[in-house]
Protein backbone atom coordinates (compact mmCIF):
# COMPACT_ATOMS: atom_id res chain seq x y z
CA UNK A 1 0.00 0.00 0.00
CA UNK A 2 1.86 2.93 -0.83
CA UNK A 3 0.63 6.36 -0.18
CA UNK A 4 0.88 10.03 -1.11
CA UNK A 5 -0.04 13.17 0.19
CA UNK A 6 -3.29 13.54 -1.99
CA UNK A 7 -4.95 9.84 -0.38
CA UNK A 8 -3.93 10.67 3.00
CA UNK A 9 -5.39 13.56 3.32
CA UNK A 10 -8.46 11.90 1.27
CA UNK A 11 -8.49 8.52 3.46
CA UNK A 12 -8.67 10.68 6.39
CA UNK A 13 -11.64 12.46 4.88
CA UNK A 14 -10.21 15.76 4.75
CA UNK A 15 -10.58 18.08 1.64
CA UNK A 16 -8.39 21.39 0.61
CA UNK A 17 -7.20 22.99 3.39
CA UNK A 18 -9.00 21.22 5.96
CA UNK A 19 -7.53 18.55 8.63
CA UNK A 20 -8.10 14.99 8.29
CA UNK A 21 -10.78 13.55 11.05
CA UNK A 22 -8.77 12.01 13.83
CA UNK A 23 -10.76 8.84 13.81
CA UNK A 24 -11.18 8.22 9.97
CA UNK A 25 -6.98 8.97 10.33
CA UNK A 26 -6.82 6.15 12.99
CA UNK A 27 -8.60 3.56 10.63
CA UNK A 28 -6.50 4.30 7.76
CA UNK A 29 -3.40 3.96 10.07
CA UNK A 30 -4.86 0.78 11.46
CA UNK A 31 -5.82 -0.45 8.06
CA UNK A 32 -2.21 -0.05 7.09
CA UNK A 33 -0.79 -2.41 9.83
CA UNK A 34 -3.31 -5.12 9.20
CA UNK A 35 -2.03 -4.77 5.35
CA UNK A 36 1.36 -4.96 6.81
CA UNK A 37 1.00 -7.97 9.08
CA UNK A 38 -0.47 -10.10 5.88
CA UNK A 39 2.85 -8.89 3.86
CA UNK A 40 4.92 -9.62 6.92
CA UNK A 41 3.30 -13.19 8.05
CA UNK A 42 5.43 -13.42 11.05
CA UNK A 43 6.47 -11.70 14.28
CA UNK A 44 4.05 -10.15 16.86
CA UNK A 45 1.69 -7.58 16.72
CA UNK A 46 3.30 -5.32 18.77
CA UNK A 47 6.64 -6.07 16.73
CA UNK A 48 4.24 -4.84 13.24
CA UNK A 49 3.42 -1.60 15.65
CA UNK A 50 6.97 -1.61 16.45
CA UNK A 51 8.21 -1.66 12.83
CA UNK A 52 5.45 1.21 11.32
CA UNK A 53 5.87 2.93 13.75
CA UNK A 54 9.67 3.86 13.18
CA UNK A 55 9.13 3.58 9.60
CA UNK A 56 6.28 6.24 8.98
CA UNK A 57 5.93 8.31 12.29
CA UNK A 58 6.93 11.89 11.46
CA UNK A 59 8.45 12.20 14.12
CA UNK A 60 10.85 9.62 13.89
CA UNK A 61 11.90 9.26 10.15
CA UNK A 62 11.39 12.62 8.12
CA UNK A 63 12.17 11.17 4.99
CA UNK A 64 9.79 7.89 4.53
CA UNK A 65 7.39 9.36 6.73
CA UNK A 66 3.49 9.75 5.98
CA UNK A 67 2.67 12.69 4.57
CA UNK A 68 0.53 13.83 7.56
CA UNK A 69 0.87 16.98 10.03
CA UNK A 70 2.68 15.27 12.76
CA UNK A 71 -0.02 16.36 15.10
CA UNK A 72 -2.77 14.51 13.32
CA UNK A 73 -0.52 11.58 13.47
CA UNK A 74 0.32 11.91 17.62
CA UNK A 75 -3.57 12.12 17.86
CA UNK A 76 -4.88 9.02 15.90
CA UNK A 77 -1.74 7.00 16.46
CA UNK A 78 -3.04 5.36 20.18
CA UNK A 79 -6.69 4.99 18.47
CA UNK A 80 -5.39 3.02 15.49
CA UNK A 81 -2.55 1.12 17.43
CA UNK A 82 -5.73 0.17 19.42
CA UNK A 83 -7.76 -1.20 16.75
CA UNK A 84 -4.99 -2.89 15.57
CA UNK A 85 -4.32 -4.76 18.39
CA UNK A 86 -7.42 -5.59 19.48
CA UNK A 87 -7.93 -6.79 15.99
CA UNK A 88 -5.05 -9.22 15.81
CA UNK A 89 -6.39 -10.38 19.55
CA UNK A 90 -10.00 -11.34 18.70
CA UNK A 91 -8.76 -12.27 14.81
CA UNK A 92 -9.76 -16.14 15.09
CA UNK A 93 -13.22 -14.90 16.11
CA UNK A 94 -13.62 -12.47 13.57
CA UNK A 95 -12.73 -14.64 10.83
CA UNK A 96 -14.87 -17.18 12.24
CA UNK A 97 -17.68 -15.03 11.81
CA UNK A 98 -16.79 -13.58 8.28
CA UNK A 99 -16.12 -16.95 7.06
CA UNK A 100 -20.08 -18.00 7.74
CA UNK A 101 -20.99 -14.35 6.46
CA UNK A 102 -18.91 -14.71 3.30
CA UNK A 103 -20.70 -17.53 1.34
CA UNK A 104 -18.46 -19.08 -1.52
CA UNK A 105 -15.91 -16.93 -0.41
CA UNK A 106 -12.96 -18.10 2.34
CA UNK A 107 -11.07 -15.21 4.10
CA UNK A 108 -7.52 -15.98 2.75
CA UNK A 109 -9.14 -14.91 -0.98
CA UNK A 110 -10.02 -11.82 -0.31
CA UNK A 111 -7.85 -9.11 -1.30
CA UNK A 112 -5.60 -7.68 1.69
CA UNK A 113 -7.75 -4.25 1.45
CA UNK A 114 -10.86 -6.45 1.44
CA UNK A 115 -10.12 -7.92 4.67
CA UNK A 116 -8.31 -5.83 6.33
CA UNK A 117 -11.30 -3.69 6.08
CA UNK A 118 -13.94 -5.97 7.02
CA UNK A 119 -12.05 -7.28 9.74
CA UNK A 120 -11.48 -3.57 10.95
CA UNK A 121 -15.36 -2.55 11.17
CA UNK A 122 -16.63 -5.98 12.38
CA UNK A 123 -14.24 -5.47 15.34
CA UNK A 124 -15.86 -1.86 15.63
CA UNK A 125 -19.42 -3.01 15.51
CA UNK A 126 -17.90 -6.27 18.18
CA UNK A 127 -16.05 -3.71 20.55
CA UNK A 128 -16.81 -0.62 20.58
CA UNK A 129 -20.05 0.42 21.82
CA UNK A 130 -19.91 4.22 21.66
CA UNK A 131 -19.75 3.80 17.46
CA UNK A 132 -23.15 3.02 15.66
CA UNK A 133 -22.63 0.14 13.49
CA UNK A 134 -23.53 2.03 10.64
CA UNK A 135 -20.80 4.12 11.28
CA UNK A 136 -18.76 1.47 11.10
CA UNK A 137 -20.14 0.03 7.82
CA UNK A 138 -20.22 3.59 6.28
CA UNK A 139 -16.10 4.46 7.33
CA UNK A 140 -15.03 0.89 5.58
CA UNK A 141 -16.84 1.88 2.43
CA UNK A 142 -15.68 5.26 2.31
CA UNK A 143 -11.87 4.00 2.99
CA UNK A 144 -12.67 1.24 0.09
CA UNK A 145 -12.87 3.81 -2.34
CA UNK A 146 -10.05 4.96 -2.16
CA UNK A 147 -8.11 1.51 -1.53
CA UNK A 148 -9.89 -0.91 -2.76
CA UNK A 149 -10.72 -2.24 -6.39
CA UNK A 150 -13.82 -1.21 -8.11
CA UNK A 151 -15.80 -4.46 -6.81
CA UNK A 152 -14.29 -3.60 -3.11
CA UNK A 153 -16.97 -1.54 -2.01
CA UNK A 154 -20.12 -4.05 -2.75
CA UNK A 155 -17.90 -7.35 -1.22
CA UNK A 156 -17.60 -5.34 2.05
CA UNK A 157 -21.08 -3.67 2.42
CA UNK A 158 -22.34 -7.61 1.30
CA UNK A 159 -20.32 -9.28 4.20
CA UNK A 160 -20.44 -6.15 7.00
CA UNK A 161 -24.25 -5.85 6.52
CA UNK A 162 -24.98 -9.68 7.12
CA UNK A 163 -22.82 -9.58 9.94
CA UNK A 164 -24.66 -6.39 11.42
CA UNK A 165 -28.00 -7.93 10.80
CA UNK A 166 -26.95 -10.71 13.31
CA UNK A 167 -25.33 -7.91 15.63
CA UNK A 168 -28.68 -6.05 15.92
CA UNK A 169 -30.98 -8.97 16.34
CA UNK A 170 -28.92 -9.67 19.37
CA UNK A 171 -28.79 -6.52 20.69
CA UNK A 172 -31.04 -4.23 22.29
CA UNK A 173 -29.27 -1.22 23.00
CA UNK A 174 -30.70 1.31 20.72
CA UNK A 175 -27.66 3.60 19.57
CA UNK A 176 -26.68 0.33 18.16
CA UNK A 177 -29.56 -0.43 16.39
CA UNK A 178 -29.01 -1.27 12.29
CA UNK A 179 -32.20 0.29 11.02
Amino acid sequence: MIWNAAEITEAAGAGPGKRPGIRRLARKLALSLLFQRDLEGGGTPEETVQVFESAFNPDYDEENALEVATDDFARAWPLARELFLGVSAALSELDADIARAAVNWTVARMSPVDRGLIRLAYYEMLRRDEIPLKVSLNEALEIARIFGDVESGAFINGILDCLMRGLSEKNSNPRREYL
